[in-house]
């Protein structure tokens, strides 16, 4: 098995690996001064005379359903989804290098417009169909169809053309050029749904009894308490040594509690405050920062809102009246992480873009602007989720907002039903987060900006993203990425469709006795080789 270069031609795979990958030239020093919490290199698997036990998760928020692209990241039911489906390929951003898992391999055109897949020979779903080309090809036509609601279905949409070459080869035509197209496949859109099967279950029943040719089958699930997963005997990877139990647990700092006190082998937390106290109890995981992982989502006008979001003043004036350092700083998070730009300074291909700055007065000026023309009040209602860090952002920020002549209210709603909002448009404000990898942050930025995009829970319709997004997909090596989101940067600072507050501090800590995870993008964790270390 060899690994898939990000970009194309076998005749410089080494030289395109190094461009396409995006292996950066930055000074590491640039990065933020933050020792990260990164597992451990550990090539052990499973093996049969290691099966047994069960390791128990507590997420963040939990897989809402096994529909297609429903688990694309790992803050939201990623492990899950791919515990069950797995997935074509996986990046390794130890290597930064995508690396084949269903996929044998995953060739492309000079041009980065024409991507043609080799699948595994001998790979079987859970109910023991074959899983073929033709499979790979309904996938992508289930997350192009809006029905599906997919967080994927952005990226897939700029497939133009799947086309089955034989029974274990796709040929993918993209709309226009995308030189990491490999992300694609490395997330939900890489979970591959057998055609015969989910045709005969339809789409309702499918959600809650998934077959899928990842490691587990699904043994129970309770929405937004308990999924529980068995090992699949039949596993192409196998053998599969455990169960897994996924329990929704409110909060980092319950959750942190929970694996402290032994009550689940595996945590999900979210915020450098909780990552902090894991290294201090020396705990072991894997850290990610996510780029715009921290932010203000504001209402554009999706699902038929027509309030003062829609006028482009009152989004910069909330832009420029948050004090990011100091609201982390009163959330006990880093306040090196606070940020008003799209790009954290520790990604790749961070080249000293910059947000919208501080700036009260500024902030004042417009909030008074709008209500002398439009007799508005002031009033705006911010959502936020009932965990605790959540709630105090929601107080603090409130703050910031009425000293420049906002007048908000603070709503607070369940962590699944704040982000079932934000997906429908049920919203005015709302404090959210991006879910970034740093693989290819050009994608998850696409999936927010753009019209009609799976992210796009602020409803921005703008053409100058889309001329910007398709500037930086195109990009070929890091030099000109770099040009490129800096342009897209200075868009957004201009149409302002959401506030970014900082960078999210991702950690998932993992027992001393589990062996055999492994992550890919967007802190998913793959369970497939795990193992309990007696």
């Amino acid at each position: 098995m060899r690994r898939i270069p990000t970009a194309a031609a076998a005749l410089a795979i080494t030289a395109l690996a190094l461009s396409a990958c995006g292996s950066s030239e930055a000074d590491p020093a640039a990065a933020a001064d933050r020792d990260t919490l990164t597992m451990p290199a550990d090539d052990a698997r499973c093996t049969e005379n290691k099966a047994g036990g069960t390791i128990t998760m507590g997420t963040y928020v939990m897989l809402p359903s096994f529909s297609p692209g429903q688990g694309q990241v790992g803050v939201r039911g990623g492990a899950e989804s791919a515990a069950v489906y797995d997935r074509l390929v996986r990046w390794d951003a130890r290597t930064e290098t995508f690396e084949p898992k269903l996929a044998e391999s995953l060739e492309s055109s000079e041009d980065h417009t024409v991507w043609t897949l080799t699948l595994r020979e001998g790979v079987t779903f859970s109910n023991g169909d074959p899983l073929t080309a033709q499979d790979v090809a309904f996938t992508m036509g289930l997350h192009k169809d809006p029905a599906t609601r997919s967080t994927a279905m952005t990226d897939v949409q700029q497939i133009e053309r799947t086309r089955v070459v034989d029974p274990l080869t796709v040929e993918f035509t993209l709309a226009e050029p995308w030189s990491t197209f490999p992300v694609l496949l490395a997330g939900s859109a890489g979970e591959v749904i057998p055609e015969k099967a989910y045709t005969e279950a339809g789409p309702e029943k499918w959600a809650r009894e998934p077959v899928g040719a990842g490691a587990f089958t699904l043994a129970s699930y309770t929405p937004n308490q308990e999924i529980v997963l068995e090992p699949n005997p039949d596993y192409y990877g196998g053998p599969v040594c455990l169960t897994l139990r996924f329990i929704q647990i409110p909060g980092s700092q319950s959750t942190l509690e929970a694996f402290q006190n032994d009550e689940v082998e595996v945590a999900f937390l979210r915020g450098s405050k909780f990552a902090d106290m894991a290294r201090e109890a020396d705990a072991q995981g894997y850290e990610e920062i996510t780029s715009a992982g921290r932010l203000i989502y504001m209402n554009n006008g999706a699902a038929g809102y027509d309030g003062i979001l829609t006028d482009q003043r009152a989004r910069r004036a909330v832009t420029h009246a948050i004090d990011r350092e100091l609201l982390l700083g009163r959330l006990g998070d880093d306040p090196a992480q606070a940020t008003s730009a799209l790009l954290a300074d520790s990604s790749r291909f961070f080249d000293g873009q910059e947000g919208p700055a501080l700036d009260v007065e500024r902030a004042t000026e417009l909030v008074t602007e709008l209500k002398q023309e439009t007799g508005w009040d002031g009033s705006l209602t911010l959502l936020v989720s009932d965990v605790p860090e959540n709630r105090e952002a929601g107080i603090v920020i409130k703050a910031m907002l009425d000293a420049v002549g906002f007048d908000v209210t603070v709503e607070v709603a369940p962590a699944s039903a704040a982000s079932a909002r934000q997906f429908t448009g049920d919203y005015e404000m709302a404090i959210g987060g991006l879910a970034t990898s740093d693989a290819d942050p050009a994608s998850t930025l696409a999936s927010s900006l753009m019209p009609g995009g799976a992210l796009n829970v602020s409803g921005v319709d703008d053409p100058a993203f889309a001329d910007a997004i398709s500037t930086l997909k195109a990009a070929p090596d890091v030099d000109s990425q770099k040009k490129a989101y800096t342009d897209l940067q200075e868009v957004h600072n201009e149409v302002a469709p959401y506030a970014v507050l900082g960078n999210g501090v991702e950690l998932v800590t993992i027992d001393e006795s589990v062996r055999g995870i492994s992550p890919t993008t967007s802190s998913t964790m793959l369970f497939d080789g795990a193992f309990i270390e007696e």
